[in-house]
This record gives C-alpha cells, structure tokens and sequence, in this order.
C-alpha cells in the first residue's frame, strides 16, 4: 500500500513538471537569458531525477510481489504436508488400535466393538474369572501379546516402505490373523467367549433394530436381542453372522438363538438375510 502512494505520487509530481515544460516559457526580462536557460535545466535535472526514483520503486514493488508469491506457495505447501502427516498419524492410530474394518452389508450393519479397560492390553483376570487355570490364563496372554506385537511392526515395516495398502501387507497381515484363528480351535465355546472379552475384542452380536417384514421381525426378534447361535454354530462377532447367512440352502429353515433378559430363546428363520442392524460389542462371560 505504501508503495502503490509514493508512486502515485511521483506520478503526479511528474505529470506537473511535465506540464510545466510544455507550457509557453514565460517571457524573461531583457538581458537575463541565462538565468532561463538555467531555470530550463534545472527542470530537466529535477525531471529526471524523479523518473528514476519512479522506475525504483516500481522495481521494488515487483521484487515485493513475488516474494509474496513465493511465500504464498510456501505456505500452500506447508499446509498440505501438515495435512498429509496427520492422516498418516491418524492412520497408524487406528490400526494399533483396531484389524481393518470390513465393509458392512447392507442388510446387517456391524458397529465398532466395545475395547477393553485402558488401563490393560490383556485383561487376564478374565479368563480366571471364567474358570480358566492361571497358568493356561498366563500362556494366552503371552501368545496374545506376542501376536500384538507382531502386528505393530509389521504395520511399522508397511508404512515406513510404502506399501501398507498394498497386496503384500494384506497377505502378511492374514497369517498372523490365521495364528488367532488357531486359538478359537483349541479353546472350547466357553473359554474362547472369555478369550475374546480378554483380548478387548467383539464376542456378542446386539441387535439395535429390525426391519418390518423381515426374517427376523417376523420370526419374533427385537431391538436389545443378543445372537448367540445361528443354525447351531456359535456367533462372537457380525463377520460371523454374515458368514453364516450366506451359507447353505437359502430354502432351508435354520435355528437362531438369542438372549433376552438373560434368558436364552430360540426362533427359526429362513436362511439368508435377516434384516437387522447389530452392534458388535465385548460382554463378560
């Protein structure tokens, strides 16, 4: 802005002078035409003097626009590698914490599950509470976190190469999945109830609310309904339920039990959707 006003200024100073010159030169008195001439070059001098303070200033006015540009630029870049960092910082927070999420159908919609207090990775009590010997309880949490481990640095490895999104992580990432899978096996119902619950992750199904008109409304299911079993296999989490849907004869009737009130019912359905919203959440056993 100072700027923009000194060289409005000289602008106008030189307009005036400019102005001056072309007007008819004023009629001197007899015998002073030197003191003409002078005053004629001092005009010239003071003329000429003022066009190169112009042409200064506007060279500096340029210089100043461009550093602004320059900075402008700086900071468009600055923004958008903050940007960048706290996505990446959000990305790796939320796989520490949770396996990739696995789109939800559009029939039955999972929420994310309950996680364990803060204060314990594994809650190892539990599985004591549950009946489970210290020893065998003690063996599971050390498999548990070693497993977690694992997963942590693979993640570490994926992001700091690159290729976290990519084929290879996913396949790494299920064998390590596929030695947690080894435990459901191993662990009887009960006990792998209690593993989970340990572990911080989704062991009960919780229907939030049920579609008019669908398999499951008509079978007499409602919204607080927790599933428990569906067609005889034990349900822990929603990736289960839809398996389970999506298996055998979509003519057949299958049995689902669930509790209610902490009393087990059991209604038939047919197989295939049951169109409901569920919640998957971590329940004591």
């Amino acid at each position: 802005m100072r700027s923009s006003i000194i060289s409005l200024s000289l602008a106008a100073i030189i307009g005036i002078v400019i102005g001056l010159l072309l007007q008819s030169p004023t009629p001197a008195p007899p015998g002073s035409p030197a003191q003409a001439t002078t005053t004629n070059r001092e005009l010239t001098q003071t003329l000429a003097a003022l066009a190169q303070q112009l042409e200064q200033e506007t060279l500096a006015r340029q210089q100043l626009e461009g550093e602004v540009a320059t900075l402008g630029k700086r900071l468009t870049v600055l923004a958008g590698s903050a940007n960048a960092a706290a996505s990446v910082a959000s990305a790796i927070s939320t796989e520490i914490d949770k396996t990739p999420a696995t789109p939800p159908t559009a029939d039955e919609a999972p929420a994310t599950a309950a996680q364990a207090p803060a204060t314990a990775w594994f809650n190892q009590q539990a599985l004591i509470d549950a009946g489970m010997a210290a020893t065998e309880a003690e063996q599971l949490k050390t498999h548990f976190e070693q497993l977690e481990l694992e997963k942590l640095y693979l993640r570490d490895q994926a992001i700091r190469e690159g290729w976290s999104g990519a084929k290879r992580y996913r396949e790494e990432y299920q064998k390590l999945e596929a030695k947690s899978a080894n435990i459901k096996q191993t662990l009887g119902e009960n006990a792998y109830d209690a593993y989970l619950f340990a572990a911080g992750q989704a062991n009960r199904i919780a229907v939030q609310s049920v579609l008019s008109g669908s398999a499951a409304s008509l079978a007499g299911m409602q919204s607080g309904d927790q599933v428990i079993r569906y067609n005889g296999e034990r349900i822990y989490n929603g990736q289960d339920l839809r398996n389970a849907t999506t298996q055998g004869d979509s003519s057949e009737s299958v049995s689902i039990e669930i509790l209610r009130d902490k009393q087990v019912m059991q209604f038939y359905v047919p197989r295939g959707p049951l169109g409901i919203r569920m919640n998957s959440i971590s329940v004591a056993p």
